[in-house]
Protein backbone atom coordinates (compact mmCIF):
# COMPACT_ATOMS: atom_id res chain seq x y z
CA UNK A 1 0.00 0.00 0.00
CA UNK A 2 1.44 3.36 -1.05
CA UNK A 3 2.17 5.98 1.59
CA UNK A 4 0.81 9.40 0.68
CA UNK A 5 2.67 12.52 1.79
CA UNK A 6 0.55 15.56 2.36
CA UNK A 7 1.23 18.81 0.50
CA UNK A 8 2.49 20.58 3.61
CA UNK A 9 5.39 18.24 4.48
CA UNK A 10 6.28 17.90 0.79
CA UNK A 11 6.72 21.68 0.41
CA UNK A 12 8.77 21.75 3.58
CA UNK A 13 11.05 19.04 2.18
CA UNK A 14 11.58 20.91 -1.13
CA UNK A 15 12.19 24.19 0.67
CA UNK A 16 14.73 22.54 2.93
CA UNK A 17 16.61 21.07 0.00
CA UNK A 18 16.70 24.43 -1.78
CA UNK A 19 17.88 26.29 1.29
CA UNK A 20 20.67 23.76 1.69
CA UNK A 21 21.85 23.41 -1.93
CA UNK A 22 21.56 26.99 -3.23
CA UNK A 23 24.10 28.47 -0.74
CA UNK A 24 26.47 25.57 -1.47
CA UNK A 25 26.11 26.09 -5.23
CA UNK A 26 26.72 29.85 -4.90
CA UNK A 27 29.77 29.24 -2.72
CA UNK A 28 31.18 26.75 -5.24
CA UNK A 29 30.49 29.10 -8.17
CA UNK A 30 32.15 32.02 -6.36
CA UNK A 31 35.24 29.91 -5.64
CA UNK A 32 35.51 28.62 -9.21
CA UNK A 33 35.14 32.05 -10.80
CA UNK A 34 37.62 33.69 -8.43
CA UNK A 35 40.13 30.87 -8.62
CA UNK A 36 42.82 31.75 -11.23
CA UNK A 37 43.27 28.13 -12.22
CA UNK A 38 39.61 27.98 -13.15
CA UNK A 39 39.67 31.30 -15.02
CA UNK A 40 42.71 30.30 -17.07
CA UNK A 41 40.86 27.26 -18.42
CA UNK A 42 37.70 29.11 -19.34
CA UNK A 43 36.57 31.98 -21.51
CA UNK A 44 38.04 35.33 -20.42
CA UNK A 45 35.49 37.98 -19.70
CA UNK A 46 36.90 40.32 -22.34
CA UNK A 47 37.33 38.97 -25.87
CA UNK A 48 35.82 38.96 -29.37
CA UNK A 49 32.81 37.10 -28.02
CA UNK A 50 31.97 39.61 -25.30
CA UNK A 51 32.65 42.99 -26.94
CA UNK A 52 31.22 44.41 -30.14
CA UNK A 53 33.32 44.68 -33.29
CA UNK A 54 34.08 48.41 -33.11
CA UNK A 55 35.07 48.19 -29.46
CA UNK A 56 37.38 45.29 -30.28
CA UNK A 57 38.98 47.25 -33.15
CA UNK A 58 39.43 50.38 -31.03
CA UNK A 59 41.00 48.50 -28.12
CA UNK A 60 43.17 46.42 -30.45
CA UNK A 61 44.60 49.55 -32.08
CA UNK A 62 45.10 51.31 -28.76
CA UNK A 63 47.10 48.45 -27.27
CA UNK A 64 49.41 47.47 -30.08
CA UNK A 65 53.00 46.42 -29.41
CA UNK A 66 55.23 49.47 -29.34
CA UNK A 67 52.48 52.08 -29.25
CA UNK A 68 52.70 55.35 -27.35
CA UNK A 69 56.48 55.55 -27.03
CA UNK A 70 57.89 57.33 -24.01
CA UNK A 71 59.48 60.24 -25.81
CA UNK A 72 61.69 61.04 -22.84
CA UNK A 73 63.44 57.70 -23.44
CA UNK A 74 64.14 58.59 -27.08
CA UNK A 75 65.38 61.99 -25.96
CA UNK A 76 68.27 60.24 -24.18
CA UNK A 77 69.75 59.82 -27.66
CA UNK A 78 69.07 63.38 -28.76
CA UNK A 79 70.27 65.20 -25.65
CA UNK A 80 73.72 63.69 -25.44
CA UNK A 81 76.29 66.36 -24.64
CA UNK A 82 78.59 65.30 -27.48
CA UNK A 83 75.99 66.03 -30.19
CA UNK A 84 76.47 69.37 -31.93
CA UNK A 85 73.22 70.27 -33.68
CA UNK A 86 73.48 72.24 -36.91
CA UNK A 87 70.24 73.24 -38.60
CA UNK A 88 72.07 73.97 -41.87
CA UNK A 89 72.68 70.25 -42.55
CA UNK A 90 69.73 68.18 -43.80
CA UNK A 91 70.05 64.49 -44.65
CA UNK A 92 67.92 62.68 -47.23
CA UNK A 93 67.82 58.87 -47.30
CA UNK A 94 68.55 58.23 -50.94
CA UNK A 95 67.81 54.61 -51.77
CA UNK A 96 65.92 52.65 -49.10
CA UNK A 97 64.17 49.67 -50.64
CA UNK A 98 62.57 46.29 -50.09
CA UNK A 99 59.76 45.10 -47.85
CA UNK A 100 58.89 46.28 -44.37
CA UNK A 101 61.80 44.46 -42.70
CA UNK A 102 64.51 46.01 -44.84
CA UNK A 103 62.91 49.46 -45.08
CA UNK A 104 62.65 49.66 -41.28
CA UNK A 105 66.33 48.74 -41.05
CA UNK A 106 67.32 51.36 -43.64
CA UNK A 107 65.37 54.12 -41.89
CA UNK A 108 66.62 53.35 -38.39
CA UNK A 109 70.27 53.28 -39.51
CA UNK A 110 69.66 56.64 -41.21
CA UNK A 111 67.97 58.14 -38.15
CA UNK A 112 70.83 57.06 -35.91
CA UNK A 113 73.37 58.74 -38.17
CA UNK A 114 71.30 61.93 -38.39
CA UNK A 115 70.98 62.21 -34.60
CA UNK A 116 74.64 61.48 -33.87
CA UNK A 117 75.80 64.07 -36.42
CA UNK A 118 73.26 66.68 -35.23
CA UNK A 119 71.55 66.82 -38.63
CA UNK A 120 67.97 67.48 -39.63
CA UNK A 121 66.24 65.14 -42.09
CA UNK A 122 63.88 64.96 -45.00
CA UNK A 123 60.99 62.65 -44.14
CA UNK A 124 62.33 59.33 -45.54
CA UNK A 125 60.93 57.83 -48.71
CA UNK A 126 61.78 54.50 -50.33
CA UNK A 127 61.70 52.63 -53.62
CA UNK A 128 58.52 51.09 -55.02
CA UNK A 129 58.19 47.40 -55.87
CA UNK A 130 56.96 46.50 -59.36
CA UNK A 131 53.44 45.08 -59.53
CA UNK A 132 54.42 42.86 -62.48
CA UNK A 133 57.74 41.56 -61.08
CA UNK A 134 57.93 41.33 -57.27
CA UNK A 135 61.71 40.98 -57.41
CA UNK A 136 62.04 44.40 -59.15
CA UNK A 137 62.50 46.93 -56.34
CA UNK A 138 63.58 50.06 -58.23
CA UNK A 139 60.42 51.61 -59.64
CA UNK A 140 60.50 55.16 -58.35
CA UNK A 141 60.13 56.73 -54.94
CA UNK A 142 57.03 56.28 -52.82
CA UNK A 143 56.23 58.39 -49.76
CA UNK A 144 56.78 57.59 -46.09
CA UNK A 145 53.05 57.18 -45.47
CA UNK A 146 52.89 54.22 -47.85
CA UNK A 147 53.97 52.18 -44.80
CA UNK A 148 54.24 54.47 -41.80
CA UNK A 149 52.10 56.87 -39.76
CA UNK A 150 53.56 60.30 -40.55
CA UNK A 151 51.78 62.19 -37.78
CA UNK A 152 52.96 59.73 -35.14
CA UNK A 153 56.56 59.85 -36.40
CA UNK A 154 56.76 63.64 -36.63
CA UNK A 155 55.12 64.17 -33.24
CA UNK A 156 57.47 61.65 -31.61
CA UNK A 157 60.63 63.35 -32.82
CA UNK A 158 59.31 66.87 -32.36
CA UNK A 159 58.95 66.07 -28.67
CA UNK A 160 62.05 63.90 -28.21
CA UNK A 161 64.50 65.64 -30.60
CA UNK A 162 63.29 69.25 -30.94
CA UNK A 163 66.56 70.35 -32.59
CA UNK A 164 66.17 67.83 -35.41
CA UNK A 165 63.87 69.38 -38.00
CA UNK A 166 61.83 66.97 -40.13
CA UNK A 167 61.20 68.43 -43.58
CA UNK A 168 58.33 67.23 -45.76
CA UNK A 169 59.16 66.30 -49.37
CA UNK A 170 57.22 68.20 -52.01
CA UNK A 171 56.62 67.49 -55.68
CA UNK A 172 56.51 71.21 -56.43
CA UNK A 173 59.88 72.21 -55.04
CA UNK A 174 62.90 70.82 -53.21
CA UNK A 175 64.35 72.27 -50.04
CA UNK A 176 67.58 73.05 -51.92
CA UNK A 177 69.48 71.09 -54.57
CA UNK A 178 71.47 68.28 -52.94
CA UNK A 179 75.25 68.36 -52.81
CA UNK A 180 76.88 66.85 -55.85
CA UNK A 181 78.36 63.86 -54.05
CA UNK A 182 76.44 61.20 -52.14
CA UNK A 183 77.47 60.11 -48.66
CA UNK A 184 77.84 56.44 -47.79
CA UNK A 185 77.52 55.68 -44.09
CA UNK A 186 80.24 53.47 -42.57
CA UNK A 187 79.32 50.68 -40.20
CA UNK A 188 78.98 51.49 -36.48
CA UNK A 189 79.03 47.81 -35.51
CA UNK A 190 82.34 46.99 -33.89
CA UNK A 191 80.81 43.74 -32.63
CA UNK A 192 80.59 42.36 -36.19
CA UNK A 193 83.75 44.10 -37.44
CA UNK A 194 86.19 43.62 -34.53
CA UNK A 195 89.14 43.70 -36.90
CA UNK A 196 88.47 47.42 -37.49
CA UNK A 197 89.52 48.31 -33.94
CA UNK A 198 93.15 48.67 -35.00
CA UNK A 199 92.35 50.86 -38.02
CA UNK A 200 92.34 54.68 -38.02
CA UNK A 201 88.53 54.63 -38.44
CA UNK A 202 87.11 51.73 -36.41
CA UNK A 203 83.45 50.76 -36.77
CA UNK A 204 82.08 52.82 -33.90
CA UNK A 205 79.48 55.63 -33.66
CA UNK A 206 82.20 58.14 -32.79
CA UNK A 207 84.25 57.19 -35.84
CA UNK A 208 81.13 57.42 -38.04
CA UNK A 209 80.53 61.00 -36.88
CA UNK A 210 84.18 61.91 -37.54
CA UNK A 211 83.95 60.30 -40.97
CA UNK A 212 80.88 62.36 -41.88
CA UNK A 213 82.35 65.61 -40.59
CA UNK A 214 85.50 65.10 -42.61
CA UNK A 215 83.55 64.13 -45.73
CA UNK A 216 81.36 67.22 -45.46
CA UNK A 217 84.31 69.56 -44.94
CA UNK A 218 85.94 68.56 -48.23
CA UNK A 219 82.86 68.76 -50.44
CA UNK A 220 83.46 71.39 -53.12
CA UNK A 221 79.88 72.70 -53.05
CA UNK A 222 79.45 72.76 -49.26
CA UNK A 223 78.89 76.21 -47.75
CA UNK A 224 78.59 76.36 -43.97
CA UNK A 225 76.61 79.59 -44.29
CA UNK A 226 73.83 77.94 -46.28
CA UNK A 227 71.49 74.99 -45.89
CA UNK A 228 72.98 71.84 -47.40
CA UNK A 229 70.89 68.86 -48.48
CA UNK A 230 72.91 65.63 -48.45
CA UNK A 231 71.87 62.41 -50.17
CA UNK A 232 72.73 59.47 -47.91
CA UNK A 233 72.99 55.90 -49.20
CA UNK A 234 71.22 53.16 -47.32
CA UNK A 235 72.79 50.73 -44.89
CA UNK A 236 71.12 47.73 -43.29
CA UNK A 237 71.56 46.90 -39.57
CA UNK A 238 75.02 48.52 -39.64
CA UNK A 239 73.98 51.47 -37.46
CA UNK A 240 73.80 51.65 -33.69
CA UNK A 241 74.28 48.50 -31.64
CA UNK A 242 70.78 48.43 -30.19
CA UNK A 243 71.70 46.05 -27.38
CA UNK A 244 74.21 48.58 -26.11
CA UNK A 245 71.34 50.98 -25.33
CA UNK A 246 68.84 50.96 -22.46
CA UNK A 247 65.75 48.80 -23.07
CA UNK A 248 63.44 51.85 -22.93
CA UNK A 249 65.40 53.53 -25.73
CA UNK A 250 65.31 50.38 -27.88
CA UNK A 251 61.57 49.98 -27.45
CA UNK A 252 60.54 53.58 -27.91
CA UNK A 253 62.88 54.39 -30.80
CA UNK A 254 61.58 51.28 -32.55
CA UNK A 255 57.99 52.30 -31.79
CA UNK A 256 58.42 55.58 -33.68
CA UNK A 257 57.72 53.72 -36.94
CA UNK A 258 54.06 52.85 -36.43
CA UNK A 259 52.25 51.41 -39.43
CA UNK A 260 49.50 53.38 -41.16
CA UNK A 261 46.06 53.37 -39.48
CA UNK A 262 44.19 51.73 -42.38
CA UNK A 263 46.52 48.72 -42.23
CA UNK A 264 46.27 48.45 -38.47
CA UNK A 265 42.47 48.61 -38.62
CA UNK A 266 42.33 45.81 -41.19
CA UNK A 267 44.65 43.74 -38.99
CA UNK A 268 42.30 44.28 -36.05
CA UNK A 269 39.33 43.14 -38.15
CA UNK A 270 41.24 40.06 -39.31
CA UNK A 271 42.04 39.20 -35.69
CA UNK A 272 38.43 39.74 -34.61
CA UNK A 273 37.11 37.47 -37.38
CA UNK A 274 39.82 34.91 -36.66
CA UNK A 275 38.71 34.70 -33.03
CA UNK A 276 35.05 34.27 -33.95
CA UNK A 277 35.53 31.81 -36.80
CA UNK A 278 37.84 29.49 -34.91
CA UNK A 279 36.45 29.99 -31.38
CA UNK A 280 39.70 31.45 -30.02
CA UNK A 281 38.58 32.72 -26.63
CA UNK A 282 42.02 33.86 -25.40
CA UNK A 283 42.16 36.73 -27.89
CA UNK A 284 41.70 39.83 -25.75
CA UNK A 285 42.08 43.03 -27.84
CA UNK A 286 43.81 44.76 -24.93
CA UNK A 287 46.72 42.30 -24.94
CA UNK A 288 49.90 42.28 -27.03
CA UNK A 289 50.17 38.49 -26.94
CA UNK A 290 47.60 35.70 -27.15
CA UNK A 291 48.55 32.48 -25.35
CA UNK A 292 47.07 29.23 -26.65
CA UNK A 293 45.35 30.80 -29.66
CA UNK A 294 47.13 30.35 -33.00
CA UNK A 295 50.46 29.78 -34.70
CA UNK A 296 51.54 32.67 -36.90
CA UNK A 297 53.50 31.33 -39.88
CA UNK A 298 55.32 33.32 -42.55
CA UNK A 299 55.37 31.16 -45.67
CA UNK A 300 58.05 32.84 -47.77
CA UNK A 301 57.77 31.10 -51.16
CA UNK A 302 56.60 33.91 -53.44
CA UNK A 303 58.06 34.56 -56.88
CA UNK A 304 60.64 37.10 -55.66
CA UNK A 305 61.98 34.60 -53.12
CA UNK A 306 62.28 32.03 -55.90
CA UNK A 307 64.01 34.56 -58.19
CA UNK A 308 66.50 35.37 -55.42
CA UNK A 309 67.41 31.68 -55.07
CA UNK A 310 66.10 31.39 -51.53
CA UNK A 311 64.03 28.27 -52.18
CA UNK A 312 67.06 26.16 -53.09
CA UNK A 313 69.50 27.80 -50.66
CA UNK A 314 71.84 25.11 -49.32
CA UNK A 315 72.79 27.33 -46.39
CA UNK A 316 69.20 27.29 -45.16
CA UNK A 317 69.41 23.51 -44.78
CA UNK A 318 66.10 21.67 -45.09
CA UNK A 319 63.87 24.71 -44.56
CA UNK A 320 64.30 26.68 -47.76
CA UNK A 321 61.45 25.55 -50.01
CA UNK A 322 57.69 25.06 -49.58
CA UNK A 323 58.01 21.51 -48.22
CA UNK A 324 60.75 22.43 -45.77
CA UNK A 325 58.98 25.49 -44.45
CA UNK A 326 55.58 23.86 -44.06
CA UNK A 327 57.03 20.74 -42.43
CA UNK A 328 58.83 22.93 -39.90
CA UNK A 329 55.78 25.08 -39.19
CA UNK A 330 53.53 22.07 -38.66
CA UNK A 331 56.03 20.56 -36.24
CA UNK A 332 56.02 23.84 -34.32
CA UNK A 333 52.21 23.87 -34.19
CA UNK A 334 52.24 20.32 -32.83
CA UNK A 335 54.88 21.24 -30.26
CA UNK A 336 52.78 24.12 -28.94
CA UNK A 337 49.43 22.32 -29.27
CA UNK A 338 48.04 24.97 -31.64
CA UNK A 339 45.39 23.67 -34.03
CA UNK A 340 44.83 26.97 -35.85
CA UNK A 341 47.54 28.41 -38.11
CA UNK A 342 47.37 31.93 -39.49
CA UNK A 343 49.62 32.00 -42.53
CA UNK A 344 51.17 35.15 -43.99
CA UNK A 345 51.94 34.79 -47.68
CA UNK A 346 51.49 36.68 -50.91
CA UNK A 347 50.86 33.42 -52.77
CA UNK A 348 47.26 32.19 -52.42
CA UNK A 349 48.01 28.94 -54.23
CA UNK A 350 50.64 28.04 -51.65
CA UNK A 351 48.24 28.97 -48.83
CA UNK A 352 45.68 26.53 -50.23
CA UNK A 353 48.30 23.78 -50.52
CA UNK A 354 49.38 24.39 -46.94
CA UNK A 355 45.76 24.29 -45.71
CA UNK A 356 45.18 20.93 -47.41
CA UNK A 357 48.43 19.52 -46.03
CA UNK A 358 47.77 20.71 -42.47
CA UNK A 359 44.25 19.24 -42.43
CA UNK A 360 45.30 15.95 -44.01
CA UNK A 361 48.22 15.37 -41.64
CA UNK A 362 46.96 16.87 -38.37
CA UNK A 363 43.37 18.15 -38.81
CA UNK A 364 44.74 21.67 -38.29
CA UNK A 365 42.93 24.70 -39.71
CA UNK A 366 45.01 27.07 -41.86
CA UNK A 367 43.62 30.52 -42.57
CA UNK A 368 44.80 33.86 -43.97
CA UNK A 369 43.78 37.49 -44.16
CA UNK A 370 41.89 37.12 -47.44
CA UNK A 371 39.77 34.26 -46.14
CA UNK A 372 38.93 36.20 -42.98
CA UNK A 373 37.69 39.34 -44.72
CA UNK A 374 34.61 39.99 -46.83
CA UNK A 375 32.61 42.82 -48.37
CA UNK A 376 34.08 46.30 -47.98
CA UNK A 377 36.86 44.99 -45.73
CA UNK A 378 38.10 42.61 -48.43
CA UNK A 379 37.78 45.39 -51.00
CA UNK A 380 39.91 47.66 -48.79
CA UNK A 381 42.57 44.94 -48.56
CA UNK A 382 42.60 44.40 -52.33
CA UNK A 383 43.06 48.13 -52.89
CA UNK A 384 46.39 48.00 -51.06
CA UNK A 385 49.70 47.27 -52.78
CA UNK A 386 51.37 43.88 -52.39
CA UNK A 387 53.72 45.16 -49.68
CA UNK A 388 50.92 47.02 -47.87
CA UNK A 389 48.87 43.82 -47.75
CA UNK A 390 51.89 42.21 -46.14
CA UNK A 391 51.75 44.86 -43.41
CA UNK A 392 48.38 43.47 -42.32
CA UNK A 393 50.08 40.10 -41.79
CA UNK A 394 52.96 41.85 -39.99
CA UNK A 395 50.54 43.26 -37.42
CA UNK A 396 48.61 40.02 -36.87
CA UNK A 397 51.74 37.88 -36.51
CA UNK A 398 53.18 40.15 -33.83
CA UNK A 399 50.48 38.94 -31.41
CA UNK A 400 50.47 35.26 -32.34
CA UNK A 401 50.86 32.59 -29.67
CA UNK A 402 53.91 31.21 -31.43
CA UNK A 403 55.66 32.68 -34.47
CA UNK A 404 57.28 30.61 -37.22
CA UNK A 405 59.45 32.15 -39.94
CA UNK A 406 62.27 31.50 -42.40
CA UNK A 407 65.82 32.78 -41.83
CA UNK A 408 66.28 34.34 -45.28
CA UNK A 409 63.39 36.76 -44.74
CA UNK A 410 63.79 39.81 -42.51
CA UNK A 411 59.98 40.06 -42.23
CA UNK A 412 59.50 37.35 -39.59
CA UNK A 413 62.93 37.99 -38.04
CA UNK A 414 61.91 41.59 -37.29
CA UNK A 415 58.70 40.39 -35.67
CA UNK A 416 60.60 37.85 -33.55
CA UNK A 417 62.93 40.52 -32.19
CA UNK A 418 59.99 42.81 -31.42
CA UNK A 419 58.11 40.06 -29.59
CA UNK A 420 61.20 39.19 -27.57
CA UNK A 421 61.44 42.81 -26.45
CA UNK A 422 57.81 43.49 -25.61
CA UNK A 423 56.13 40.22 -24.65
CA UNK A 424 56.84 39.29 -21.05
CA UNK A 425 56.16 35.60 -20.48
CA UNK A 426 59.17 34.95 -18.28
CA UNK A 427 61.36 33.90 -21.19
CA UNK A 428 65.13 34.12 -21.06
CA UNK A 429 66.79 37.20 -22.53
CA UNK A 430 67.49 37.34 -26.24
CA UNK A 431 70.23 34.97 -27.32
CA UNK A 432 72.74 37.23 -28.96
CA UNK A 433 74.75 34.57 -30.71
CA UNK A 434 73.24 31.89 -32.96
CA UNK A 435 75.65 29.28 -31.60
CA UNK A 436 73.82 29.43 -28.27
CA UNK A 437 70.99 27.56 -29.94
CA UNK A 438 73.08 24.43 -30.42
CA UNK A 439 71.00 23.71 -33.53
CA UNK A 440 72.20 23.83 -37.10
CA UNK A 441 68.73 24.33 -38.54
CA UNK A 442 67.39 27.23 -36.42
CA UNK A 443 68.54 30.85 -36.54
CA UNK A 444 66.48 32.09 -33.60
CA UNK A 445 64.36 30.50 -30.88
CA UNK A 446 63.31 32.21 -27.65
CA UNK A 447 60.22 30.15 -26.87
CA UNK A 448 57.91 32.78 -28.38
CA UNK A 449 59.25 32.71 -31.94
CA UNK A 450 61.30 30.32 -34.02
CA UNK A 451 63.14 31.29 -37.20
CA UNK A 452 63.96 28.13 -39.18
CA UNK A 453 67.02 27.70 -41.37
CA UNK A 454 70.23 29.71 -41.24
CA UNK A 455 71.51 32.90 -42.87
CA UNK A 456 74.64 34.00 -40.95
CA UNK A 457 74.98 37.40 -42.64
CA UNK A 458 71.50 38.45 -41.51
CA UNK A 459 71.71 36.80 -38.10
CA UNK A 460 74.91 38.65 -37.17
CA UNK A 461 73.45 42.02 -38.12
CA UNK A 462 69.85 41.73 -37.00
CA UNK A 463 70.28 40.32 -33.50
CA UNK A 464 71.98 43.51 -32.32
CA UNK A 465 71.12 45.88 -35.15
CA UNK A 466 67.35 45.56 -35.68
CA UNK A 467 65.04 47.73 -33.61
CA UNK A 468 61.93 46.19 -31.97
Amino acid sequence: MAVLISAGPRLQLVAGLLLTTIPLWLLAWHFRVRNPLFVSRHIPVHNAWTVDRETFIHEWMENQIGNSPNRSAISLLCHRSDIKWRPDVVMDLDDANGGIGNVRGNIFDFLGLAILTGSSIMLPSFQCRSTEDLSALWNGKIPFDTFFDTDHFVATFAAACPKMNVYMPSKDHALVPPLQNRYGMPSMRLDIHPESLDTPTPNTPKAAVEDFNHWLSVQPDYDAQKTSLISVGRSLWEGLDTRGLPAAVRRDFGGSLRLIPEVRRLAAIVTYNLALKHHLHSIDPRLSYYPSAFLGAHLRTESDAKAAGWLNDEGAAAHANYTGQTDAYLSQAVEHDLTVIYVASGNNTEISRFAEKAWRLHSFNVTSKSSLLSGSDLEALNNLTWDQQGLVDYEVLRRSSSLAGFARSSFAFNIAITRNEFVDVNQEALWLRPEHLKKEDVAFDDGLSKIWGRFPWQEKRMLRGAWP
